[in-house]
């Protein structure tokens, strides 16, 4: 039997310091309660009285409430009104312009919205985001071996790397003429292997491997031979090609259709539909316990899902989800959260 004046009691003598009586979070770091499923609070209680949440001020705390203690002031919260939905901050369309303004100095390489027309050099448009992230990382720290990048990046932070990277995979271009040199039918069928990690026709599935559709040819050419003469090194390439061969692959890839590997606030949205199968309004259905996040404090989702993210906070399935998402794209979907009723 839940008595929700005694937890009402607990709470104005224990929780205030935090959280107000009407269950809202005191700084935008501490999230707000009221209105919060009455058994996901339980069982946060429970998790921080054994450790499983660190937080030593709570551990002691609840520690010392009793099995009725917690779920009193569980019930006492979750029958509070919600929190209104404070103003959030917006950041998309900034975040694109931004990533615009850090690409420019790309650009005079790697063309006009990152499409090369140079021989040799790389496009970035439609690129996955993540491998373009890791990889201007790999050269702002040194660790690929091109000084004049290094120079380049140096002072870049790593927002605006995910910034700059988010643009470039949101761009687009039209299909390229053959090359002169190659056969993209004979090629084909020799993608086979190439295939079953950067995809059908060079559309990566994976975050951290990069599309091959619609790349400039001659740095393909030039990419497989380094893999196939040891000049690059990398486990799963395979480097049995002979040079016709590499130049019909790379012809092949080169003429396939590449579209952006996001759509400016598209990606945000297709991660909040996947947050939805458990946090939206069929949630406690599937026989999970899990919080309502409509409300909740900005900055206070911001930090837990970059803990999950980072492998912080105790979720491998959570950690699972988010490994590959940017702080931007963690800030978009902590601000739709905050402005929900």
């Amino acid at each position: 039997m839940i008595d929700t004046g005694l937890g009402k009691n607990i709470v104005e003598a224990h929780c205030t310091g935090c959280h107000t009586l009407e269950g809202q979070g005191k700084t935008a770091k501490i999230p707000n309660l009221a209105g919060q499923s009455a058994d996901y609070l339980v069982e946060a209680m429970h998790e921080y009285r054994e450790g499983s949440r660190r937080h030593a001020a709570l551990q002691e705390l609840i520690g010392s409430f009793s099995e009725s203690d917690i779920r009193n002031i569980a019930g006492f919260f979750a029958g509070l009104p919600a929190v209104a939905p404070a103003p959030v901050s917006q950041s998309g369309e900034l975040t694109y312009r931004r990533g615009a303004e850090v690409a420019a100095a790309c650009t005079q390489c790697h063309g006009d919205r990152g499409i090369s027309t140079t021989p040799g050099i790389p496009s970035l448009a439609g690129q996955q985001p993540v491998y373009l992230i890791v990889a201007t990382q790999e050269y702002a720290d040194g660790s690929r071996g091109h000084p004049e990048k290094e120079e380049m990046l140096r002072g870049l932070g790593d927002v605006d790397i995910e910034k700059m990277a988010m643009y470039f995979a949101a761009q687009t271009h039209e299909l390229r003429d053959p090359p002169s040199f190659g056969d993209p039918a004979a090629g084909e069928p020799l993608t086979a292997i190439c295939g079953s990690c950067h995809g059908d026709r060079g559309i990566s599935q994976d975050p951290m491997i990069p599309n091959l559709a619609g790349q400039e040819p001659t740095y393909l050419v030039n990419a497989i031979k380094a893999y196939r003469d040891n000049a690059r090194s990398h486990e799963d390439m395979v480097t049995d090609q002979t040079d016709e061969e590499i130049e019909n692959i790379a012809a092949f890839y080169s003429v396939q259709a590449a579209g952006s590997a996001i759509e400016p606030g598209e990606q945000a949205s297709a991660v909040i539909a996947k947050c939805e199968r458990c946090h939206g309004p069929a949630a406690g259905q599937s026989g999970m316990v899990v919080p309502s996040l409509n409300g909740q404090k900005q900055e206070y989702l911001l930090r837990v899902m970059k803990q999950y993210r980072d492998g912080e906070r105790g979720s491998s399935m959570m950690h699972k989800m988010s490994v590959g998402y940017s702080d931007e794209l963690l800030e978009q979907i902590a601000a739709y959260y905050a402005s929900q009723r």
